[in-house]
């Protein structure tokens, strides 16, 4: 099992070393009330379907809808496996050129960065860029 804790180190802007000791668990039910409760449900229960994330964050107060969990629940899953919906993942094989044309842009807004790939003759839509200009 990994360890709950790990020490990092780098020097600030004054030049001198900092060490912290971060931590690499928590417990959610400390954040209960919380706006972000939401969101540690879904990190938390990556393997719960949209309606059983519904039901445990209605138990705790929360009423969201099936669309807003849909459109941030892929954050918490690994890019490698994130299905793309109704179809074979780089089918025009593009990718390795979108993600060149993504890297030569880091600060454009994924609509923007969606347009300039069109442009390019690659399509990606604003949604792909989002889950995978972290790669």
């Amino acid at each position: 099992m990994p360890p709950d804790k790990t020490t990092l180190a780098w020097t600030d802007w004054r030049g001198q070393e900092v060490t912290r000791e971060v931590n690499l668990t928590l417990g959610i039910r400390d954040f209960k009330g919380r706006a972000g409760m939401p969101w540690l449900i879904m990190a938390a229960n990556i393997h719960l379907s949209i309606n059983d994330l519904l039901v445990v964050m209605a138990s705790y107060g929360y009423q969201r809808t099936r669309s807003w969990v849909s459109r941030r629940r892929w954050i918490f899953f690994d890019p490698d496996y994130v299905r793309n919906a109704g179809g074979q993942r780089n089918a025009d094989g593009q990718e390795a050129r979108a993600y060149r044309i993504m890297d030569e842009h880091p600060r454009v807004s994924a609509r923007e960065l969606a347009r300039i790939l069109r442009k390019s003759g690659v399509r990606r839509g604003k949604d792909w860029v989002l889950k995978n200009r972290v790669r």
